[in-house]
């Protein structure tokens, strides 16, 4: 463990009342976080002050699935013009055979559509009830819907 030295300190706290306060997001990479807190016209230091034990997200790096896909298919000796070929066909239905939509998707499909009529007439106030309403019935009367939220925030990194 580091130990406290008041002289650092005292210059990360002249630093911070000098500059323009920026406070790191939940959802942004170290990096992101010292470009945007640069731009605000602070200098390194300052910055780095601001965020203080911060933990931040990690970058990803993220290729994109269709990248991952061929780098995979060159892997596995495909070659460039067969990985052109595969990549550039239109497979359809996600599921060759079953473009039959259940009744309950459709269901929801229809119900969907009036619901976005709805919602256009609402005021903000409105709305913002209205979300809080639905999302706690659907939270508080379906398991799934619990489980379906937990991987969307899980996605968004919440």
């Amino acid at each position: 463990m580091k130990k406290f030295n008041i002289r650092e300190w005292q210059v990360k706290q002249r630093s911070l009342n000098e500059n323009v306060a920026v406070t790191p997001m939940f959802d942004e990479t170290h990096e992101e976080f010292m470009t945007r807190c640069k731009n605000s016209g602070n200098d390194e230091d300052a910055c780095m002050a601001m965020h203080g034990d911060h933990i931040f997200k990690e970058p990803t790096n993220e290729q994109g699935f269709d990248s991952r896909f061929k780098d995979a298919m060159g892997g596995a000796g495909f070659s460039d013009e067969e990985q052109d070929d595969i990549m550039s066909r239109d497979v359809g239905s996600p599921f060759p055979g079953t473009n039959n939509v259940s009744p309950f998707t459709a269901k929801a499909k229809d119900y969907t559509e009036k619901f976005k009529q709805e919602y256009r007439e609402m005021s903000d106030d409105g709305i913002d009830e209205f979300n809080k309403e639905i999302i706690e019935y659907l939270l508080n009367a379906f398991p799934s819907a619990q489980a379906t939220a937990k991987v969307f925030f899980a996605k968004k990194g919440i």
